[in-house]
């Protein structure tokens, strides 16, 4: 969008954005932009609230007044959460605090298939009650193998792709979106209300998957592969978590 943006202002056309992710807009220097503090997807916050979806539209719009840029403002407020009338949302299972210090290789992995193991019948519960629907399934590999997969992924050397036509990075984010749709699917079978960035807090904060995912997006941080690199930065850890774990 911001190439775009400086495409259009060429042509004398003036452009205004929002900007989900922040570091991106500020580093193409757009000549107007709105960075919003909301999951990928939501570029106006929440759902189903108009007033506020208004506020976040006017103040986009209200940056093509201006000609001093780049201009890239910080909208102010968080979007608005569920009714207070509403359920609160807790996880159907009383996992323990993740450790400071994930352990290594096969205790790790046992570790990690435990916590799993006490999700599972969650997992059946939610999709049981959603009749049949399931956030899993794009990658056709199971949680507890997926576990000894990733841990495997932080030796020194490689594991080999579990699946012969994918290279080893697309494998790697096809199976970590999986477990996590997995932990997403089971948290669900507690009826409530949940937002988007409260799952995130529970998964990337309380979980020993999540905190795998942090582990995984150093290792891969500074590999001599410029895709396990670009999956390290952009595909791991979305950008309003990484405040636990800044690399």
């Amino acid at each position: 969008m911001s190439g775009l943006a400086h495409y259009f202002e060429g042509a004398g056309i003036a452009t205004t954005l929002i900007a989900l992710i922040r570091e991106h807009t500020e580093r193409m220097k757009s000549p107007r932009g709105l960075a919003v503090p909301f999951e990928l997807g939501r570029p106006f916050g929440a759902p189903n609230e108009p007033d506020f979806q208004r506020r976040v539209m006017k103040s986009a719009l209200d940056l093509l007044q201006r000609t001093d840029g780049p201009i890239l403002e910080d909208f102010p407020d968080d979007p608005p959460g569920p009714p207070a009338d509403m359920e609160g949302w807790s996880c159907p299972v009383n996992l323990a605090p993740p450790p400071a210090d994930l352990s290594e290789g096969e205790q790790l992995v046992a570790d990690l298939q435990a916590e799993i193991g006490l999700l599972r019948p969650w997992y059946a519960e939610s999709v049981k009650a959603s009749g049949g629907r399931k956030l899993t399934g794009q990658f056709d590999m199971q949680p507890d193998a997926i576990a000894a997969f990733l841990v495997a992924a932080l030796g020194d050397e490689l594991p080999a792709s579990p699946v012969a036509e994918l290279p080893l990075h697309r494998a790697l984010k096809l199976s970590t979106d999986e477990l996590k749709y997995f932990y997403q699917q089971a948290a669900l079978a507690r009826p409530g209300a949940i937002t988007d960035v409260e799952m995130g807090n529970w998964f990337y904060g309380e979980t020993i998957a999540g905190k795998l995912y942090f582990k995984l997006r150093r290792h891969f941080s500074e590999n001599d592969d410029p895709a396990l690199q670009l999956f390290a930065s952009n595909q791991l850890v979305p950008y309003h978590q990484r405040f636990r774990d800044e690399i």
